[in-house]
């Protein structure tokens, strides 16, 4: 009598299937956009605009690798800034009524806080491509309220300067944040209701508002990192696939194989019967643990090896590294892996210029809100271009234009983070209350003493080194070579 193989179907089908299928995790992405989406909206970003901005706010929450990459660039520039005359008179200058104007200026800047109301700006602008918002301010208090892009379009330029149009059928749609608006917003409104048709979108008084857009070189909005979209959810879905593997890398399949007497050549001659097979099957079952399978069959049955081939590359590696570099960025950022520093400071570099470029829009939004403040005298502001990685550099470059008479005393209090009016109020407090300068000595430093005790030359800057002479410093190279040879081996 022909006897059934006896298999733990249910422990393998557990094991083995369920895990497969189970490609969403709570942490998943996937949830609400699938890359065929993406590639959906990028055939036509102009019509999908609200898509694709969508995309990018929902990646900023979901995928920590975006959200790292908007805020690198969101929280590279310092904003560190200076406020200059320009057209001035110098013949004809009335000092009283100069440096009066000039403090006000430097008293409006001071309340603006321009360093957090623009953090503020670059996040979303990095996010969305445009930041729309309206200005609240008090006589000792101000703030940017951002205004949702969905009823906002750019309407006109002033001064080089991005003006916009918002639509009002959006208190149709949101009745009661018409009080939480400004007095313009609720002037405009009524005008809407008496023709919703020609004053849907009405342009907002320039003066109050600030619009901001990264892409200046297109005319409709488009998230700047719209590129590495695809390259997030290709991350995700190695992810999935790397930790589907390593449990299949874990699993094993034993087979216990029902002893037959082949002696007389009799087919089905089992030697031991059913039953017993199957007692000692489920015996061995139940001591197993969760990764491991049963099978117990007369056949013989050859070694099932799940495991993934040695020389497999490390897929999700190869996915972050696609990612950044469709973003244009270094991956040395935010991985140490194999990072020289002269390489990664040449990135940055790189990467500066385009925050570089977003300060120049800064200035001319605060430079047009300046004209309409001062009569007599014009200011304007000037941003340095500092970054958190080239502060220390930018002051030396200071530092050594004002010891040749070069007027950037002012320029080189901004690179220490000091705005211009915490630079006057601070030298008067110094200089003319506490008169510091004739109770404090000099600091001991390389220009009031010499450096006798030193030998050799000045070593170099990281960012000066070539990639050998990084990984001789790295790895102390030199000494080692000078040990060697003191100390040779016999």
């Amino acid at each position: 009598m022909s006897q059934p193989i006896v298999i733990d179907f249910a422990k393998l089908s557990k094991l083995i299937i369920n895990d497969l299928n189970d490609t969403t995790p709570s942490s998943s992405i996937n949830k609400k956009y699938t890359k065929e989406d993406i590639i959906r909206f990028m055939q036509n970003p102009r019509k999908n605009q609200k898509q694709l901005r969508e995309v990018s706010r929902y990646l900023y929450e979901a995928s920590p690798n975006y959200k790292r990459l908007i805020l690198y660039f969101a929280c590279l520039p310092t904003f560190d800034y200076i406020v200059t005359p320009y057209g001035l008179n110098i013949d004809k200058v009335n000092k009283k009524t100069f440096k009066t104007q000039y403090q006000k200026t430097l008293d409006l800047l001071e309340t603006m806080n321009l360093q957090h109301e623009f953090l503020k700006v670059l996040k979303i602008a990095f996010k969305e491509d445009v930041f729309y918002g309206y200005e609240h301010m008090t006589s000792d208090s101000y703030f940017i309220q951002p205004l949702d892009p969905d009823y906002c379009q750019i309407s006109s330029i002033e001064d080089g300067v991005y003006n916009f149009a918002f639509d009002f059928s959006y208190f149709d749609k949101y009745p009661k944040k018409l009080t939480q608006y400004p007095q313009e917003f609720q002037a405009k409104y009524k005008k809407y209701t008496k023709d919703k048709k020609n004053y849907r979108w009405q342009e907002l008084d320039s003066s109050n508002t600030i619009c901001f857009k990264v892409n200046e070189e297109l005319d409709y909005p488009l998230p700047p990192f719209n590129s590495v979209f695809e390259s997030v959810f290709d991350i995700e879905d190695y992810k999935k696939l790397k930790k589907v593997k390593t449990k299949l890398d874990n699993y094993m399949i034993l087979t216990q194989q029902i002893p037959i007497d082949d002696k007389n050549g009799e087919p089905n001659n089992f030697l031991i019967d059913l039953d017993t097979a199957i007692a000692f099957h489920n015996r061995a079952a139940q001591s197993l643990p969760e990764q491991v399978g049963l099978i117990t069959s007369p056949m013989k049955i050859d070694a099932i090896k799940l495991d993934r081939k040695q020389t497999d590359t490390d897929q999700v590696a190869q996915a972050e590294r696609d990612y950044y570099n469709a973003a244009g960025v270094s991956q040395f950022l935010f991985n140490s892996e194999k990072v020289t520093s002269a390489g990664l400071v040449r990135s940055i570099n790189t990467d500066e210029q385009i925050i570089f470029t977003l300060l120049r829009q800064f200035e001319r939004w605060v430079n047009r809100k300046l004209k309409n403040f001062n009569t007599t005298y014009q200011f304007r502001v000037r941003f340095l271009d500092t970054t958190v990685f080239n502060i220390d550099d930018v002051f030396e470059k200071y530092l050594k234009a004002a010891q040749y008479g070069m007027p950037v005393k002012l320029a080189l209090g901004a690179s220490l983070g000091l705005s211009g009016s915490e630079m006057v109020n601070m030298v008067f407090l110094e200089n003319e209350i506490m008169q510091l300068q004739n109770t404090l000595t000099p600091l001991a430093s390389s220009h009031t003493q010499s450096n006798k005790g030193e030998v050799g030359r000045p070593q170099k800057s990281d960012d000066k080194l070539t990639d050998s002479g990084d990984k001789t410093r790295i790895t102390d190279g030199n000494v080692r070579a000078f040990l060697l040879e003191a100390f040779p081996r016999t």
